[in-house]
């Protein structure tokens, strides 16, 4: 009977989500993954790339202000909204800059970076690309960027 439960439950322990599922190790390959699903117009890597519905409504929006009274706003209502806004933003990045053979340049922070029990926000994000002329250009795309456990995710796209 033991050996049956221990086989049950190591045989379920690789199975489950694993956390902070698609996050990466830095900033630039967060800015590499976006400038390479852009040239493939892969609107789903884009999605792959941000924060996921339970990890924003878990652990995000609980440390928000806006979450706490006297707002009290819902978190299903805070990510409706920005799941538009990205959604919108997506599609509109990728109707401006697919498929142009961009190469990545550098990402960088204009606005402090907030610090919340867990997390850290990584603001105002500048994705510098360079196209096939060599020109560089700059471009705020991107919402911020979530640091959980030294790993990079987008919170959101820019509408």
């Amino acid at each position: 009977m033991l050996l049956a439960a221990l086989l049950i439950y190591s045989s379920s322990v690789g199975c489950e989500k694993p956390i902070w599922e698609n996050s990466l190790d830095s900033p630039g390959q967060l800015g590499l993954a976006v400038v390479d699903a852009l040239n493939r117009k892969d609107i789903e890597h884009l999605n792959r790339l941000r924060v996921e519905r339970e990890e924003f409504l878990d652990w995000i929006w609980p440390e928000f202000p806006a979450s706490r009274p006297p707002s009290n706003f819902p978190g299903d209502f805070a990510w409706s909204n920005m799941n538009k806004k990205c959604n919108i933003g997506m599609k509109k990045w990728i109707s401006r800059y697919g498929g142009h053979n961009l190469k990545f340049v550098s990402i960088r922070f204009e606005r402090p970076q907030e610090t919340y029990d867990g997390f850290q926000l990584l603001r105002g994000t500048i994705l510098t690309l360079q196209n096939a002329a060599g020109e560089k250009r700059d471009l705020k795309i991107l919402g911020s960027v979530v640091v959980k456990n030294n790993r990079y995710k987008l919170l959101s796209y820019e509408d």
